[in-house]
């Protein structure tokens, strides 16, 4: 998916260079609209070792430490100042992993809503904008195991949040500006439970969380609303 949204990106470059050039370098509004997406690279420490106590030992060694996931943002920002800036922010995680056993393929599936508050420091000038920040947020988090389609056993959990964030988004026209950005988090979560309120347990009896943390990238767009 991540080419299609490049694809959008230079139909909106190309567009957009005789306007540029013309357009006085001036910022519409306050009001600022971005969306896109991304992509997560993270550790989920009980989580993992759940996995690696479930499943049998061939398929083990296909349990990684760090796993990838993708997620579809939103944000909402505001200037208080020239150099000052507050967002929220709003992304939708979707991360999915298989295991085959015997004749059973496990389908692990983890969906999160992520929503941020955030301050950012702006330098901003003519040719892009340059921005560092942090906040925090409270995730609410899904984990559905399918077993070879017959069976879904579905858990949720919860808990805050802490992210920080740098975006250089260079300018199309004095509306519009691309979102490249890296960020970094940490969670900490409940125990996993069921529609019953009964509480996820590793073989060993450990409660299962979904804390986690890791590194991450977005790609989009950015639009000034006056």
């Amino acid at each position: 998916m991540l080419k299609y949204l490049y694809i959008v990106l230079l139909c909106f470059i190309s567009f957009n260079i005789p306007v540029n050039s013309q357009a006085p370098d001036k910022k519409k509004g306050k009001f600022l609209f971005s969306l896109g997406m991304g992509i997560e690279y993270s550790s989920t420490p009980s989580y993992t070792e759940y996995l690696r106590n479930e499943l049998a030992l061939s398929s083990r060694d296909s349990i990684k430490t760090f796993s990838t996931g993708i997620e579809f943002f939103g944000s909402f920002e505001y200037g208080f100042t020239n150099t000052i800036s507050g967002k929220i922010d709003y992304s939708y995680y979707l991360r999915s992993n298989n295991y085959t056993i015997s004749y059973y393929v496990f389908d692990y599936t983890i969906k999160s809503h992520q929503p941020y508050a955030m301050v950012f420091y702006n330098s901003i000038n003519k040719n892009f904008s340059f921005k560092i920040g942090a906040g925090a947020g409270y995730h609410f988090q899904v984990l559905e195991n399918n077993i070879s389609s017959i069976n879904t056993l579905t858990y949720t959990s919860s808990g805050p949040a802490l992210k920080g964030e740098v975006i250089f988004a260079p300018k199309f026209s004095p509306m519009l500006e691309t979102y490249i950005s890296g960020f970094f988090f940490g969670t900490t979560t409940t125990p996993l439970k069921d529609g019953n309120g009964n509480v996820l347990k590793s073989t060993t009896g450990e409660e299962v969380k979904l804390g986690s943390f890791g590194v991450g990238a977005r790609l989009g767009l950015s639009f000034y609303l006056n």
